[in-house]
C-alpha cells in the first residue's frame, strides 16, 4: 500500500465510524427510503472503486518506479562496460606505443654501431695509408740515398 492510500483509507474508515451512530438513529427511526438506500450503496461502491483504483494507481508508481531503477542499473553497467573498453583501447595503444619506442631505439642503436663501426674502418684506412706513406718516404729516401751515393762515389 502506498503512503497516500494510507490517509485515504483513514479518513474513509473515520467518516464510516462517524456516520455509524446516525446510520443506526436513521434504522432505528424506521425510514426506509430505497433510493436513500441505493445512493448509500452507490456511494460505498464508488469509495471502493476509489480505493481499488488509488491501490492500482500506487501499484503502477511502485511498478514504474522499479523499471526507472532497472533502467539506470542497466545504463550504470553499459557505462561500466563502455569504460572498461575505453581503459583496454588506452592500455592496447600504450602498448603498441612502447613496442614502437623500443624498435625506434634499436634502430638507432643499430646506426649508432654501424656508424661506429664505419668510423672504425676509415681510421685503419688512414692508418694503413699512413704507414704506406711513411713506406713511401723511407724508400723515396732509400733512393735518394743511393743516387747520391752513386753520385758521389760509384759513377765511374
Amino acid at each position: 500500500m502506498a503512503l497516500t492510500t494510507i490517509p485515504r483509507t483513514l479518513l474513509g474508515a473515520s467518516l464510516k465510524l462517524a456516520r455509524t451512530p446516525f446510520d443506526i438513529a436513521h434504522g432505528v427511526l424506521g425510514s426506509s427510503d430505497p433510493r436513500a438506500e441505493v445512493a448509500a450503496e452507490e456511494r460505498e461502491r464508488a469509495a471502493h472503486l476509489r480505493e481499488e483504483a488509488a491501490e492500482a494507481a500506487a501499484e503502477a508508481r511502485r511498478k514504474a518506479e522499479q523499471d526507472k531503477r532497472n533502467a539506470e542499473k542497466r545504463r550504470r553497467e553499459r557505462e561500466a562496460r563502455a569504460k572498461k573498453a575505453e581503459a583496454q583501447k588506452k592500455e592496447k595503444a600504450a602498448k603498441a606505443a612502447a613496442k614502437v619506442k623500443r624498435t625506434n631505439t634499436k634502430a638507432e642503436k643499430t646506426a649508432q654501431l654501424q656508424k661506429l663501426e664505419a668510423k672504425e674502418e676509415s681510421i685503419k684506412a688512414k692508418e694503413q695509408a699512413a704507414a704506406t706513406e711513411r713506406k713511401a718516404e723511407k724508400l723515396e729516401d732509400a733512393a735518394e740515398a743511393a743516387k747520391e751515393a752513386r753520385k758521389n762515389g760509384g759513377g765511374a
